[in-house]
């Protein structure tokens, strides 16, 4: 198990802990929560946010209510011929239409892309288009997400 970075007391692991299970509360809540003044936790988070721990605060959206009901994660295996290519590739796929995110693996595959669209037609166009057509790419697994569980959100060891 990884050792928590020194530089983060247990005040900012607990600032961490809220703003994981919260990104929207507000400097005063976090103080109140944390027992410091608003002062110390709006220099606390902004400190977190300058140095990197915090690498952002965004909306997370139900892709269903954009219109794309259907997730899927697809497996990823670069042509050993492309292997200088994959940098590239994981970007091109990241750009594509329907991407949420693209992760590089070690095994078996070299990428996972997690894609949402609107229907099964879309699914296989998406295959075909962005991936069967690259030259970069040798093969590719798709598994069609049918639930999402979220699992417990991090906590500072």
């Amino acid at each position: 198990m990884a050792k928590p970075d020194p530089a983060l007391d247990a005040i900012d692991q607990r600032i961490l802990q809220l703003l994981m299970h919260n990104g929207r509360l507000s400097n005063h809540a976090i103080a109140e929560t944390v027992k410091i003044a608003e002062s110390t936790s709006h220099t606390r988070v902004k400190a977190l946010v300058d140095n990197g721990v915090i690498k952002g605060f965004r909306a997370v959206v139900d892709p269903t209510a954009l219109g794309r009901p259907i997730q899927a994660m697809i497996l990823v295996k670069v042509q050993t011929t492309a292997r200088s290519k994959l940098l590239a590739e994981a970007q091109r796929l990241a750009e594509a239409d329907g991407v949420l995110t693209v992760f590089f693996l070690a095994g078996a595959y070299d990428l996972m892309v997690h894609v949402a669209v609107a229907n099964p037609a879309a699914l296989r166009d998406f295959v075909i288009r962005e991936l069967s057509a690259s030259p970069n790419i040798a093969s590719t697994e798709t598994s069609v997400i049918m639930e999402h569980v979220s699992g417990a959100d991090l906590t500072p060891v």
